[in-house]
């Protein structure tokens, strides 16, 4: 390897240009040119393309077809807890309001349905802490 002297202001570049280059190159470039106009090719369309856009189409309406009904049983009120509708119920509705809604076939199906001693209600009532709010109900 050549020894660098930085001391040295000329620096060769590397690059030679052939001596008539620049004086050919005009011609060179004229005779690369062709100036006819370029012939119209026809259009060709594809066959299979005009496929191609129906079975995309088809099998977007499949993907939607199967994407719905997934969505819809996704956000069923199965997946809610039974705390948090019962807040909502309590929040919304007073007892009244749910008793003006219930009739009387509705009470006498819960009056059956809910079996209650009076054992499991003082067990309940002396483990509660709000006995106060249950009285005055």
């Amino acid at each position: 390897m050549k020894d660098f002297d930085l001391h040295n202001k000329k620096i060769a570049s590397g690059f030679k240009v052939p001596e008539t280059y620049f004086e050919n190159f005009e011609s060179k470039m004229m005779e690369t040119i062709d100036f006819k106009a370029p012939e119209k090719e026809p259009k060709v369309v594809s066959l299979f393309h005009r496929k191609q856009i129906w079975i995309s189409a088809i099998a977007a309406i499949f993907v939607a077809l199967l994407a719905i009904p997934v969505y819809f049983s996704s956000n069923t009120t199965e997946n809610i807890e039974s705390q948090t509708l019962e807040n909502y119920l309590t929040t919304e509705y007073s007892t009244y309001d749910l008793i003006d809604k219930l009739s009387n076939e509705d009470l006498q199906n819960l009056e059956t349905s809910i079996s209650l001693n009076e054992d499991a209600v003082e067990d309940y009532l002396l483990q509660e802490d709000n006995l106060d709010y249950y009285l005055n109900e």
